[in-house]
């Protein structure tokens, strides 16, 4: 048996060596892809392309292999910086780009997949004792109506709903979502994995994309980033199924992918779990605090309450209550619940944290955007004599999500009154 166990992991290491040599190769292919595709975009469209990054200084790094299609489809027939086609030579010259360019997206699309498929399979061999996804799970708090799990019971959640997942979509959805031409076992883990994200968007109400990633890889055992699960939400978004934006702050500077249901998303939601897809987080805000409008408090909102949940909080977005505060968010665990403003200004606003700590049996919760915010806030709340905790955006998407845990801190500081 020690032979064996010798032999079986020297055949692991020799499998993990060669999958990071592939991905390490497949990444200097893509990144000289992406360089290419660029260069390529800039000289056939670039005053586009400078208009769409004025509006997201992220893209194209952030461009999926659908998104760049959808770019270089729209080129117009003036091409580069306003310069018209001179000669049938030159326009002859671009054909043959623009055949180039769909054989480097072909390429690039390939080698994402054929990494994936090494990196999972390097992964899942590598896992043989997995941690149990229950592990620190809250225990011993009735949720509020309209509140979503701590990522722990999510995972645990869909563990308990997969086998009752279909394997096909419902006839009405068989053409629009197909599978992207996935076939036997991936085509079955793609449907698995569609049904997992359309019901923790319409069932919990979760919108970010790297919460949603996240769960699924929990389910398939890889970790979280890999293309292959970042394709399942494309596919959706691409079938109309799903509404996606990306929201982005100046400080701290950061930028999330949002998701929520289309109206058709909503049909299918209904035809699979023979239920009413739920408001998701993203929705609500837009509804009730003007989302669309402030889209830095709607995404400060939601990437406090994404990280709190990692850190094995339940959560409730925009809670009703009684009394003057209006509370951005509730959070609890057996140990803990709090009603918590997500507060980016820097204004004094003694009156709004004494309401709040009413709500708290006397104490203030605060998400700062910043560590200087986040200081000028609690300094305030302490001159008046409020107790509390407090915490900022800036640590908490400085700690890496994928590192963090339920045993993480959630808050910078705590304090007491006097």
């Amino acid at each position: 048996m020690s032979l064996l166990g010798i032999e079986h992991h020297r055949a692991l290491d020799d499998l993990l060596s060669a999958e990071r040599q592939l991905r390490a190769q497949g990444e200097l292919v893509v990144q000289d892809f992406r360089q290419l595709l660029l260069e390529t975009a800039i000289r056939l469209d670039g005053e586009r392309l400078e208009a769409i990054r004025r509006e997201n200084p992220l893209i194209p790094s952030i461009w999926t292999v659908g998104e760049w299609r959808e770019f270089l489809r729209d080129i117009p027939d003036v091409r580069g910086w306003g310069t018209p086609v001179q000669s049938s030579a030159s326009t002859e010259r671009e054909r043959d780009l623009l055949k180039q360019i769909e054989a480097l997206q072909a390429q690039l699309e390939n080698a994402f997949h054929r990494l994936d498929e090494e990196k999972e399979r390097a992964e899942a061999a590598a896992a043989v004792h997995p941690v149990p996804a229950s592990d620190g799970a809250i225990a011993g708090i009735e949720l509020p109506k309209g509140a979503t799990p701590c990522l722990l019971d999510l995972n645990e959640h869909v563990k308990n709903l997969l086998p009752s997942l279909p394997a096909k979509p419902p006839t009405a959805f068989a053409k629009t979502l197909d599978g992207g031409g996935r076939i036997g076992g991936d085509l079955k883990r793609a449907y698995q994995r569609y049904w997992i994200a359309l019901y923790m968007i319409g069932r919990w109400g979760l919108s970010a994309s790297m919460e949603i990633e996240e769960v699924l890889a929990a389910m398939a055992g890889v970790s979280s980033g890999s293309g292959s699960l970042r394709r399942i939400l494309v596919d959706l978004a691409n079938a109309a199924l799903l509404t996606s934006e990306i929201l982005t702050m100046d400080a701290p500077r950061t930028a999330l992918r949002l998701y929520r249901l289309s109206s058709e998303g909503e049909k299918l939601f209904e035809a699979l779990f023979k239920q009413k897809p739920e408001e998701n987080e993203w929705s609500k805000l837009i509804r009730l605090h003007e989302g669309e409008r402030f889209t830095e408090h709607t995404l400060a909102v939601m990437t406090f309450a994404m990280h709190a949940r990692k850190r094995g909080y339940a959560t409730h977005i925009l809670p009703q209550v009684d009394g003057n505060a209006e509370p951005d968010l509730w959070i609890g665990r057996s140990d803990e619940q709090l009603y918590v403003e997500v507060e980016l200004g820097l204004k004094e606003r003694t009156a709004k944290w004494r309401h709040q700590a009413e709500l708290n049996g006397g104490k203030a919760a605060i998400c700062a955007g910043t560590e200087k915010g986040r200081q000028r806030l609690s300094g305030d709340c302490k001159l008046d004599n409020i107790p509390g905790s407090a915490t900022d955006l800036e640590a908490l998407i400085d700690a890496k999500y994928k590192t963090v845990n339920h045993t993480s801190s959630l808050w910078v500081e705590q304090w007491e009154a006097g």
